[in-house]
């Protein structure tokens, strides 16, 4: 993880409980997918961008199979220090900055 607001963010997410850490990853779910409005055209129903629109969707499965593990503990889903990895290189990849994403997960 390059990141250093990845890392501590990490450590803040951690020390949730499972219902705000339910409620952080809802959230992070909904800031990346705003995000992801930027792949469209705009005015129409085309895709400008489709292979981050992908890249996009890719992320966000992965984010919601991790928050159905934090669900339902019996699940077994990636540690988290995997989904944080992952988040940090998406967003980068995607030219999202990871500071200004978790700005927004109040």
């Amino acid at each position: 993880m390059n990141s250093n607001s990845m890392q501590s963010e990490l450590v803040s997410f951690r020390s949730l409980s499972q219902a705000d850490r339910l409620t952080w990853l809802t959230r992070l779910l909904h800031v990346i997918s705003m995000a992801a409005r930027d792949t469209y055209e705009i005015g129409t129903n085309g895709v400008a961008n489709p292979v981050d629109l992908r890249r996009f969707n890719e992320l966000i499965h992965h984010i919601a199979s991790f928050q159905k593990s934090v669900a339902m503990p019996g699940v077994e889903g990636m540690p988290d220090t995997d989904l944080f990895d992952l988040l940090d290189r998406e967003l980068s990849a995607l030219d999202v900055r990871a500071d200004e994403v978790l700005r927004r997960l109040p």
